[in-house]
């Protein structure tokens, strides 16, 4: 009985630590930012493409997350409120020109990061929060 909870300990400890790496992905190995600034009335873009592999729906929001706010922080030390649109592509070996979208959560493609409240949202809720803005400014 000992042995077969050894092997059985063993193997859930196999099973979580190459879980475990596989779940850090690197960024310029496994992926890369694409951040473009617009003009001061549009919002920045950031792409998170990976290139080595397809990641998991999970990984992908994170690395988003992650990046919105490290780039949101770095536009407001510089005194400037930028709002940021981020999403996540697959780049395709064969077919770099052409890279695939990865949706999150319930088909969601995009997430936000608001600068003047320094939170992240999703791209619906970004919407809403823009036109509940337009509606206050034309009354």
């Amino acid at each position: 009985m000992k042995k077969y909870f050894i092997v059985f300990l063993f193997s859930a400890s196999f099973m979580f630590l190459i879980k475990t790496c596989f779940a850090n992905l690197i960024e310029n190995t496994d992926y890369f930012v694409d951040f473009q600034e617009q003009t001061t009335n549009m919002a920045a873009i950031l792409h998170v493409n990976f290139i080595s592999v397809f990641p998991d729906v999970d990984q992908a929001e994170e690395i988003v997350n992650q990046q919105l706010k490290k780039y949101g922080n770095l536009i407001t030390q510089t005194g400037h409120y930028k709002n940021i649109i981020g999403s996540a592509w697959y780049v395709n070996e064969l077919d770099p020109a052409n890279p695939i979208k990865i949706k999150f959560q319930k088909d969601l493609g995009a997430y936000v990061w608001i600068g003047k409240t320094k939170t992240i949202v999703t791209f619906p809720r970004y919407m809403a929060f823009l036109k509940k803005n337009l509606n206050k400014h034309t009354k």
